[in-house]
């Protein structure tokens, strides 16, 4: 039976229980007591269903937790993706209210695994110490890896002295270093290898993007980085990546080379196309439809076929017997 069927039947059994209880007087302890037993079987068996719907062996998946780090991104969680594979949780980016959103969505920090960071400024890691606080209950080792640039070594010890947390707990700095066109494994088990990689510009910049192949399928991070120039986006099957808009650049009068710090749409997306990618994410527009629909149509213009916006609670689920790359809420 799938998780609809099975929570629906759930559902209605509890609901049987409710009334029958109800109108037989089940106010007494002993029916209060089969409700609450009941009650919390329902809860047990949802949170199993959705960690199988997320943690499945059958494919690789991400959820979008927090959007958003251009202009008119809106007020929600900033850059946050949760990467699920080989029933390890990954966290790419913690931006402020990132924390938050996964423990709305249910997401279990118990299996989380490393959190990387695609920069070493505060977008990127401003809830960070609310997210190892969260996970540290559910996690067997007290010390959270975090991956990232060179410089985030200091804002992660700088943390950790926030936290006042000693040695042997809070968060472990990582910089996995990889130079142009040298990728490097920051993870490798169960048929899951991530990697690190830069690019000229971006090394310079201090940005890292990340890969995930996991049997076959492949989903590529860039941030706000230059993945359009990175062997590792060569015929991955989703790449997630910022890009400025060159029509609302000209609406709003930017000068994309003095106040952009995206690389331009039109110019990423082509190299995309040319890189084989399955499906581009566009990361930046956070919560503005017309900004949507204006980078939608430029990387459809450039040459991308598949092409969608990063929306809160979007999950990316890649099946593992097919190429398809299906798009749905979590």
């Amino acid at each position: 039976m799938n998780s609809i069927g099975t929570s629906s039947v759930a559902f209605v059994a509890l609901s049987a229980l409710f009334w029958s209880g109800w109108v037989i007087g089940s106010q007494s302890q002993e029916g209060q007591e089969a409700l609450a037993k009941a009650y919390e079987g329902f809860k047990v068996g949802q949170q199993q269903e959705h960690e199988a719907s997320l943690f499945g062996d059958d494919a690789l998946r991400a959820v979008v937790c927090g959007v958003g780090s251009g202009p008119m991104e809106g007020r929600g969680p900033k850059p946050c993706l949760a990467v699920a594979a080989g029933g390890k949780l990954f966290i790419v980016d913690a931006g402020a209210g990132a924390a938050e959103a996964l423990d709305r969505k249910g997401i279990p920090l118990g299996r989380l695994q490393a959190v990387l960071l695609t920069g070493a400024d505060p977008l990127r890691y401003a809830d960070l110490d609310m997210l190892w606080a969260n996970a540290a209950p559910q996690r067997n080792n007290q010390r959270l890896p975090v991956y990232g640039p060179t410089d985030s070594h200091r804002v992660v010890q700088g943390l950790n002295e926030a936290m006042g947390v000693g040695p042997a707990s809070g968060l472990e700095p990582w910089a996995p270093a990889p130079e142009p066109g040298k990728n490097v494994i920051v993870y490798q088990a169960d048929g899951l290898v991530v990697s690190a990689f830069t690019t000229e510009r971006d090394a310079y910049t201090g940005r890292v993007g990340y890969r995930f192949d996991f049997r076959g399928r492949s989903l590529v991070v860039a941030g706000d980085g230059r993945a359009e120039w990175a062997e590792a986006q060569l015929d991955a099957d989703v790449v997630l990546h910022g890009a400025s808009s060159e029509g609302f650049a000209q609406l709003h009068a930017i000068d994309q080379e003095r106040d952009g710090f995206f690389p331009g749409l039109t110019q990423m997306a082509a190299r995309a196309a040319q890189a084989n990618t399955g499906t581009l994410v566009l990361t930046n527009t956070g919560e503005n439809p017309i900004l949507a629909d204006m980078q939608v149509r430029e990387a459809k213009a450039a040459g991308v076929g598949n092409v969608v916006t990063a929306q809160l609670g979007m999950m990316l689920e890649l099946p593992l017997t097919s190429r398809e790359v299906n798009v749905r809420p979590l």
